[in-house]
């Protein structure tokens, strides 16, 4: 028996929806706030079960855009911009906390500055986080 595909896409200790299978025999597993397990509940009874099939949501909301990075990853379409694990070398801000900013509703770099400290330093990485928040909303 083969090695089962599996996607998750989450905000640490908030919101985290796992896709595994294939087609017929995909199966989505989910936790998280109210707003995601009504969304994921609509789209499911709108589209179908397959995440795969539904339509990219255009909303800003986290569970909107965490739904949108799954629809992508299922569809093979998700390309990251910026490939290293860490944004800000000045600062040592991770990727994943300039991404988890952006979607708890981090939009401008100046927003993401206030809450991660990203590019309050040096300024060098600044055009990076720009690249990521336009890469997430959609924007780019």
């Amino acid at each position: 028996m083969g090695s089962q595909k599996s996607w998750i896409v989450e905000i640490q200790g908030r919101d985290r929806i796992e896709v595994s299978g294939e087609g017929a025999e995909r199966r989505v597993h989910f936790i998280g706030c109210a707003k995601l397990l009504h969304f994921l509940e609509s789209q499911k009874a709108l589209h179908g079960k397959d995440p795969a099939q539904w339509p990219l949501p255009e909303g800003l909301d986290h569970h909107e855009l965490l739904v949108k990075e799954l629809i992508l990853k299922l569809r093979g379409q998700w390309v990251h911009p910026y490939q290293e694990d860490e944004v800000c070398h000045c600062r040592t801000v991770s990727l994943q906390t300039v991404e988890e900013a952006i979607l708890a509703g981090a939009h401008s770099p100046e927003a993401v500055s206030r809450w991660t400290s990203a590019s309050t330093s040096c300024g060098t990485c600044r055009p990076d986080v720009a690249r990521i928040i336009a890469f997430r909303l959609g924007t780019k």
